[in-house]
């Protein structure tokens, strides 16, 4: 008889705490919305930051400021000649996170010519980046410098703002930057991106 009900209170008891996490429990994280004072040094305000759009980049990117902020999206920037390596790889693997669920856009700003876009699309597509994932814009420098600090964030040309990824979600709010060239860092981007999506 003590055997029986030792042995039932031995499986009741997980049962019990499973039960009870499973309907008081919460197994959610916030992730927050940075920024939400504005950003120092530009337009501050009491409502959180939301970035504007790119107009001023050309026909192209506008285009692509219309159809990218519909979802989530990825923005950094590329730099020339073969320094991007890390970079796609990080992109590869951040896409391919998604690939039963919708992956975020990826609006990438290069300063350079057509043909230099034109060999890095080329070089995305072959790493594996599909397409329609991601768009390369060619930002005239003042312009580009200007969006990253008041848009983004992030410090105009400085190296760290060159290896920094920023997440905004559908709202135009950014909710997180990130390292581009640590892999720590974008493991953290896509469980937050997981979370964000469960969630909007």
């Amino acid at each position: 008889m003590k055997k029986s009900v030792f042995l039932l209170l031995t499986l009741a008891i997980p049962v019990a705490i499973f039960l009870f996490l499973k309907i008081f429990g919460s197994n959610t994280f916030d992730i927050p919305i940075l920024y939400e004072n504005g950003i120092p040094g530009c337009a501050d305000s009491s409502s959180p930051h939301r970035v504007p759009d790119f107009e001023y980049f050309g026909e192209t990117e506008k285009n692509i400021s219309k159809e990218r902020v519909k979802d989530f999206v990825v923005f950094g920037v590329l730099e020339g000649g073969n320094s991007n390596d890390r970079k796609i790889i990080e992109l590869v693997r951040i896409q391919d996170a998604f690939y039963e669920i919708k992956a975020p856009s990826f609006v990438l700003f290069l300063q350079g010519d057509p043909e230099s876009k034109t060999a890095l699309e080329q070089q995305f597509m072959e790493a594996g980046m599909e397409k329609n994932h991601f768009d390369i814009a060619i930002a005239p420098p003042e312009a580009l410098v200007e969006f990253l600090r008041c848009g983004l964030a992030l410090t105009g040309k400085s190296p760290d703002a060159l290896n920094k990824l920023v997440l905004v979600d559908p709202d135009k709010m950014i909710r997180g930057i990130y390292n581009w060239q640590d892999q720590e860092q974008t493991d953290k981007l896509i469980l937050e991106l997981k979370i964000l999506k469960q969630k909007i």
